[in-house]
């Protein structure tokens, strides 16, 4: 625990959005607009120890919804892509195009707010949607490399730095960007490190 956390004597209540995404605010406040109390409050620790033992699943409602209608009806198998539209080395050309820094939003369901953020931030995985291509990708944050100091979650002001890993297309790649709070949008890249191969995890 850092020593910031320790000594925040502040009471805090755990809340509930409609996609089912939990977050922490200050007890004694109303809760943010599309978010309600979940009835646990207590130090900043203690609630969110209740959000790991709750949340077993981080995916937005509506995203599991969708997930498991896919799979009682799953749509017809992707047509192999012609072998020019991969790169030597196996990158695939949606990664390479991705390589390109360009503008970048939040991916955030059912409103875009800044607590909806910060619930996917405390969990330690975000939804970035390259706004060029539409491509909407989940990153597993990358704690020790991410710079979200610059950032105000209370006044929703300031820019953060994300970085993370995930895998996209079988190729294991890097996020690296910035997300302006007041308006969740930014700039991104990805950053291809390997090609999947047996064993490997994202990262």
């Amino acid at each position: 625990m850092r020593e910031d956390d320790e000594n925040d004597q502040q009471t805090y209540k755990v809340v509930i959005n409609r996609e089912e995404q939990y977050s922490i605010w200050f007890a004694d406040r109303d809760s943010p607009s599309g978010w309600s109390d979940v009835g646990k409050s207590g130090s900043k620790a203690e609630c969110l120890a209740h959000i790991d033992e709750v949340w077993t699943d981080m995916r937005p409602l509506s995203l599991r919804k969708r997930m498991e209608e896919m799979a009682r009806n799953p749509p017809p198998a992707p047509i192999e892509p012609a072998p020019d539209e991969q790169r030597p080395g196996g990158k695939d050309s949606l990664v390479e195009r991705l390589e390109v820094l360009q503008e970048v939003e939040a991916g955030l369901r059912p409103g875009r707010d800044v607590p909806s953020l910060k619930a996917q931030l405390d969990r330690g995985y975000v939804f970035v949607r390259f706004l060029a291509t539409g491509t909407e990708l989940g990153v597993r944050l990358d704690r020790s490399a991410c710079d979200l100091s610059p950032g105000d979650f209370e006044t929703g002001t300031g820019v953060i730095s994300l970085v993370g890993g995930l895998t996209l297309n079988d190729n294991i790649v890097r996020y690296r960007g910035e997300l302006d709070l007041a308006s969740l949008k930014g700039r991104g890249r990805l950053e291809f490190v390997r090609e999947v191969d047996a064993g490997a995890s994202d990262g």
